[in-house]
């Protein structure tokens, strides 16, 4: 296709297929962000059981750095 033979139409397609295409990238985003979302929410409630753990189990503030120790104690020894 030459400069000198686009029309008002081939524009309005040009248009049309950009928008079709921005469309189908947001949506892509979105599912991707709620993805990230879900891990985040995980990680968070993780983190919260790891404390609570900490919190009934241990003795001492350096619990985590004594779990820590053990279980490669524990691994040490295979």
């Amino acid at each position: 296709m030459a400069w000198d033979q686009l029309t008002p139409d081939d524009i309005a397609n040009a248009k049309q297929d950009i928008g079709m295409r921005r469309t189908e990238m947001q949506a892509r985003h979105a599912e991707e962000l709620q993805r990230l979302e879900a891990d985040q929410s995980e990680l968070a409630g993780l983190e919260q059981a790891i404390a609570a753990f900490l919190r009934k189990f241990s003795q001492s503030p350096d619990a985590a750095a004594t779990l820590g120790a053990e279980r490669e104690l524990r691994q040490a020894r295979g």
